[in-house]
């Protein structure tokens, strides 16, 4: 699941920006192409979800503003990062800072309000246990 659409892309980076970004030889000069913004924000995405399984239960729904922008931030300097494209200073500090924070809720020091928590005690697994022996439904 992506954290981020079209449309918020849109909202963050701006139109002019996606387009130079991802324009090709085979498209129009003022099309922004989709696959390759929806490809960006699942592997942002993806990325995103590397940090916060550790606490949180994947993908995060409903998805805090916090992680849209995020997720805007790191999918912008993938974009932004080849075929003649050169990510900005800017793009740069935003994914180190995005880096950052979701090390930050990885190792506890920052947390996303509202989003349900996986289960780490000692106690949890993600399969159940049986007792051992005979019992009158099983035969081992």
């Amino acid at each position: 699941m992506a954290y981020a659409t079209l449309a918020d892309m849109i909202a963050h980076c701006g139109t002019d920006e996606l387009v130079a970004a991802t324009r090709s030889r085979n498209e129009a000069l003022d099309a922004i192409n989709t696959d390759a913004v929806e490809l960006a924000v699942e592997d942002a995405s993806s990325f995103m979800d590397s940090y916060l399984v550790r606490r949180y239960v994947v993908p995060v729904s409903p998805v805090p503003r916090s992680l849209v922008h995020c997720c805007c931030k790191l999918a912008r300097y993938a974009l932004n990062g080849g075929d003649g494209c050169q990510p900005t200073d800017q793009m740069r500090a935003d994914r180190k800072d995005a880096q950052a924070w979701l090390a930050d809720i990885g190792k506890g020091t920052a947390t996303l309000d509202g989003v349900v928590v996986s289960d780490s005690s000692s106690e949890w697994s993600r399969f159940a246990a049986r007792a051992p022996g005979l019992s009158p439904t099983r035969c081992f």
